[in-house]
């Protein structure tokens, strides 16, 4: 084989495989959501995402953290404040995403309020979505 047909089956190679990741569907985003050091001890949180895997669980400090993979836009956060208040994070609908790193959101909860700020980051990025925790009830 001669090196110009052995470039065009490389090059021809290479488009397949660029051709198959960008048929294989679209990519998965990462969302996952917890708490500051000042919110109050207690909080559970469920989550629902259709054709996403949702994990639920606690961090170090035993605070609520979800994840969400897949379609984090539609995933619906709740969460129960230890007075039985009910709370919805919509952070995971603005936030940005990409494949190569997950979105994280920090509520950054404040006692006697009925919407809270939340900090989402991607990389070097950091944004201040204010208004992404709401109570519900």
């Amino acid at each position: 084989m001669t090196r110009g047909a052995r470039l065009c089956v490389m090059l021809a190679a290479g488009t397949a495989l660029l051709a198959g990741a960008a048929g294989a569907g679209t990519a998965r985003d990462r969302f996952t959501l917890h708490f500051d050091i000042l919110s109050p001890p207690g909080f559970a949180c469920e989550a629902d995402a259709p054709g996403s895997t949702v994990r639920v669980g606690r961090d170090l400090r035993g605070e609520p953290m979800v994840r969400v993979m897949g379609d984090a836009r539609a995933a619906r956060i709740t969460c129960t404040a230890p007075d039985g208040s009910r709370w919805l994070a919509t952070a995971n609908r603005t936030a940005p995403y990409t494949p190569s790193e997950p979105t994280l959101g920090t509520v950054v909860f404040r006692p006697g309020k009925d919407a809270m700020m939340t900090i989402v980051r991607l990389g070097e990025r950091v944004d201040y979505q204010f208004k992404t925790f709401v109570r519900v009830d």
